[in-house]
């Protein structure tokens, strides 16, 4: 008689993720947000709770350049950053019918 060999699958054994299956761009990294933002108005939530309202104006790896006004910039860590928020950009169609009606 032949002994029956159960085989146990590790991660080893099972077929590798894509880039794809975690929302990561084909160029390796996340995907990229901030760039979209660039010289918007925003509102930054620190983990705090402390908002912040300025407009981006450059980031790196681990900051970003934020003009509060009057002259006055701000530096934040990332990672004291909870979220973002940016207004979106308005459509032209839209700014043509809001001035257009009466």
């Amino acid at each position: 008689m032949k002994d029956s060999i159960s085989v146990d699958r590790n991660a080893d054994d099972q077929a590798g993720a894509t880039p794809g299956d975690f929302g990561v761009d084909e160029k390796g990294g996340p995907p990229q947000f901030l760039p979209e933002l660039l010289n918007r108005p925003i509102m930054i939530r620190m983990k705090d709770g402390r908002p912040i309202k300025g407009v981006l104006v450059a980031y790196n790896n681990y900051e970003l350049l934020i003009d509060l006004g009057q002259g006055k910039r701000l530096i934040v860590f990332k990672g004291a950053v909870s979220s973002i928020d940016c207004e979106d950009r308005p459509q032209k169609g839209d700014e043509d019918r809001r001035r257009g009606s009466i």
